[in-house]
């Protein structure tokens, strides 16, 4: 059972999105309506179970509705009400509910559109007045932002709203005709972010609480390599004690990889130690070229923690900024354990700093060779008390390398300042060979 299950058995509600155009189909032009529905609907406890998207073609239009009016109860639609020969939601609606009659003029909607152009100074085209057509038994939504009128209507025991395509128009026509007639319900949201192991794995610790029957109910997703936890609550279970027993409970079980909450970034959590610490930290970066500073200068406040960062991609810069001996270069190479470390020394120096964390690799997609792969990087870090160096191997290209190198840097500082237990933990790329 899905969150849209959950919410179906506790208050009977399952809803869908349908948006129609062939610019939508085509990549042309972004679905952001779609998207902000769901937020919506969200916001209001219920859970969007299905999106779909269509070309303007009449009987694909139809179908959708047919399909969708059978499956769930609340459907919205955007998009097909203009006045031109490819808008086709009106006569797609009509088909839909079995109307035989054809389209009637709403009398209420042709005045209002009347009044609109008169407003304007304008004439009211042939087109236009389309627009005020609707299917028997249905309804026009008055449209106080434009010239389409949306449609309610009831196919089985879906109902029905149609709105207009521009988000000018169609959110608070929204607001307005859709939201006081939606169930009412509550939901709670939140996430636990971690970084360091893959999501197969996390789950598998998460194991029964991830039941698809549970209420909160716990889901897991990845992007740009960072898993998170996303718990839902609805109804009795969406209280904060209740989300907080459940977040507590992900971040024991993901321990030492959990770092933060909802919008909370790896930075920033590295940050929060910091200053609890009354410490800074400084950056040697090389195949990175800045990147980890980036991902800490986007944090507001990041001044009272962060130093600087030496971008030393070259050797010579790694000896005339950093002091790396010229001869740890020749007999081991840039890339490499004994230059990391020398690296976030001479880093922690010049900068002076508590800590500092450095990053020597191969990006790629050239420089790599047999015995240095391709996504071999080697990070070194150097705190009070405390230096280690952990060599990794990084797939994909270099933009994937390079992001995984950088937030694998402010992980282990992060993890350093836990402790050496935690800085021990092992990272899913983390190499030792």
């Amino acid at each position: 059972m899905d969150c849209g299950s959950i919410a179906q058995a506790q208050h009977g509600v399952s809803a869908a999105i349908l948006s129609v155009g062939d610019e939508l189909m085509l990549g042309q032009t972004q679905d952001t309506n779609a998207k902000w529905l769901a937020s919506q609907f969200t916001l209001r406890g219920v859970v969007v179970r299905e999106f779909r998207t269509v070309h303007d073609d009449l009987a694909d239009i139809e179908s959708m509705f047919r399909e969708l009016s059978a499956r769930h109860d609340i459907l919205v639609i955007t998009g097909g009400l203009g006045p031109t020969d490819d808008d086709l939601t009106r006569e797609a609606l009509r088909r839909a509910m079995d109307v035989v009659e054809p389209l009637e003029v709403d009398e209420q909607a042709l005045a209002d559109l009347d009044r609109w152009f008169k407003d304007r100074g304008r004439p009211m085209t042939a087109n236009n007045k389309l627009q005020a057509l609707r299917p028997k038994g249905a309804r026009c939504l008055k449209n106080s932002w434009g010239t389409a009128p949306g449609l309610h209507a009831s196919i089985g025991r879906a109902r029905i709203w149609c709105l207009p395509g521009p988000p000018r128009e169609m959110e608070p026509m929204f607001e307005t005709e859709v939201a006081p007639h939606l169930p009412r319900a509550v939901m709670a949201t939140a996430a636990v972010h971690s970084f360091g192991q893959g999501e197969s794995f996390l789950a598998e610790i998460l194991g029964a609480r991830m039941s698809r029957q549970r209420n909160p109910l716990i889901g897991t997703t990845a992007s740009g390599s960072i898993v998170s936890a996303r718990i839902r609550a609805v109804n009795e279970a969406a209280t904060d004690a209740a989300m907080e027993s459940a977040m507590q409970e992900v971040e024991q079980l993901w321990a030492p990889y959990a770092f933060g909450r909802d919008q909370e970034t790896l930075a920033g959590a590295l940050g929060k130690l910091l200053i609890l610490r009354g410490e800074r930290v400084s950056l040697a970066e090389s195949c990175t070229g800045g990147l980890t500073a980036s991902f800490i200068t986007t944090q507001s406040g990041s001044s009272a923690w962060f130093a600087g960062a030496a971008v030393t991609y070259a050797n010579g810069a790694k000896i005339d900024v950093l002091q790396v001996p010229n001869e740890l270069l020749v007999a081991h190479g840039a890339v490499s354990a004994p230059v990391a470390l020398a690296m976030a020394r001479g880093c922690a120096a010049l900068l002076k700093t508590q800590w500092s964390a450095s990053i020597t690799g191969i990006a790629g997609p050239s420089g790599g060779s047999e015995t240095k792969p391709v996504g071999e990087v080697f990070i070194g870090i150097c705190g009070p008390r405390f230096e280690a160096v952990k060599k990794f191997h990084f797939p994909g290209e270099r933009a994937a390398v390079r992001d995984r190198a950088a937030k694998t840097a402010l992980a282990l500082l992060r993890l350093a300042l836990l402790g050496e237990k935690e800085f021990a933990a092992p990272i899913i790329w983390e190499s030792h060979k």
